[in-house]
């Protein structure tokens, strides 16, 4: 395998970003039953992500290898609901990076980029969600500093 280079996703990357997206959240499905992407997920993401890539206040990233897209990060910048004091925040949506490629750093130097990214556009913080039963997203995030600071839980009505 070669090096990986890390690269802002352009409008012409839509399908490889969605290929991408697609696995991570099929990985997902597989984990937790009640994880359930809607049939129309894909086409409605990939409509998304090649907007955020002409969009202020969005960041998606590549990672190139190979000659094709090995891993993905999508982030925005956002604000807390009113109740709260003001203070912008980067939100990371989505990081993934293809099985054969894990653990050689590409899912690090991804964060790395979004943190330079979401310091020079003022936010405060960065934060993630991470399905409970992603062992391996749960460790990833706790290695790169995390902490968790809310927890969503939730109870089966049927």
């Amino acid at each position: 395998m070669s090096e990986a280079r890390i690269r802002r996703a352009t409008p012409g990357d839509r399908d490889a970003a969605v290929a991408l997206w697609l696995a991570l959240h099929r990985e997902h499905e597989a984990l937790d039953a009640r994880y359930r992407l809607a049939p129309d997920a894909a086409l409605l993401w990939g409509n998304d992500v090649a907007e955020w890539t002409r969009e202020d206040g969005h960041l998606v990233l590549l990672a190139d290898a190979d000659g094709g897209a090995v891993g993905l990060l999508s982030a925005h910048l956002g604000h807390p609901i009113p109740v709260y004091a003001p203070a912008l925040f980067a939100h990371v949506d989505d990081l993934y990076v293809r099985p054969p490629w894990r653990g050689r750093g590409l899912g690090q130097q991804m964060l790395e980029e979004a943190e330079r990214w979401a310091r020079r556009e003022g936010a405060d913080h960065l934060q993630a969600g991470v399905l409970a039963l992603n062992e391996g997203g749960q460790a990833f995030w706790s290695s790169a500093g995390t902490a968790p600071y809310s927890v969503l839980v939730t109870k089966p009505l049927r």
